[in-house]
């Protein structure tokens, strides 16, 4: 079978697309890596490894740069064709919440995991070891996960037009965020939306975790941090 192919197939067992959108999304995935790709053979079978496999039939391609930054951003955008949108992953979060909290937040992580937005082979090279201390026994974590940007994105990156969005990294608003040379890709991200204390509130995982199941809480509206007792008062509701 071929990559398109094998991605395709992936694509539609894993979402909600149907066996009568393979034409459509097989020229999704060519509008993105190229129509060279179209009779490239894989012996690949997980989906990730597919994607990582088209991202590479793409640069050479030459249909992106090699660079990190264009890697990637079309990787997010495959990935995203597996990932259901915003209302229908926070629609399946509430419902299975219902029933059972603790599932409905492993179906979540499971699905930040499956669509490669957590970074499980990034993170498989981090380098953790424990050792005893005058303060009891410390777990001593090298974090070799996250990528460095290579000198040419760097230099690149100060010619870029300083843009407010998204307002940080942090923000509701990176959810599905194309990406650019100073900003991560984002299409494949997402965020479950909650209220708590009065205001809305967003529930995410970290892609680059530095534990297990590493998550993160995001304030709906964009403010410098500040610790008080309102915040402490809403971190003892959670």
């Amino acid at each position: 079978m071929t990559l398109v192919d094998k991605f395709v197939t992936h694509v539609i067992s894993e979402s909600s697309f149907e066996e009568m959108d393979r034409i459509y999304l097989t020229n999704r995935v060519l509008a993105r890596v190229g129509d060279g790709v179209l009779e490239v053979e894989t012996n690949l079978d997980k989906v990730i490894d597919l994607k990582d496999q088209l991202v590479e039939e793409a640069v050479r391609l030459e249909t992106i740069e090699d660079s990190q930054t264009e890697r990637e951003i079309l990787g997010a955008e495959l990935m995203n064709l597996v990932t259901p949108c915003p209302s229908q992953v926070n629609r399946d979060f509430w419902a299975t919440y219902a029933q059972s909290p603790e599932q409905a937040i492993a179906n979540f992580y499971q699905l930040s995991q499956k669509n490669d937005y957590i970074k499980l082979k990034a993170i498989a090279k981090n380098i953790a070891y424990r050792v005893q201390s005058d303060y009891g026994e410390l777990e001593i974590t090298i974090n070799l996960s996250k990528p460095e940007k290579d000198p040419k994105e760097i230099a690149a990156a100060k010619l870029v037009q300083a843009s407010n969005y998204p307002q940080c990294q942090l923000c509701l608003e990176n959810e599905g965020y194309h990406g650019r040379v100073n900003h991560p890709a984002r299409s494949n991200h997402r965020i479950i939306r909650f209220e708590m204390a009065g205001q809305e509130w967003g529930f995410q995982y970290s892609p680059y975790a530095y534990f297990n199941e590493h998550c993160i809480f995001l304030d709906g509206q964009h403010r410098p941090m500040a610790i008080s007792v309102r915040v402490l008062s809403v971190y003892w509701l959670l």
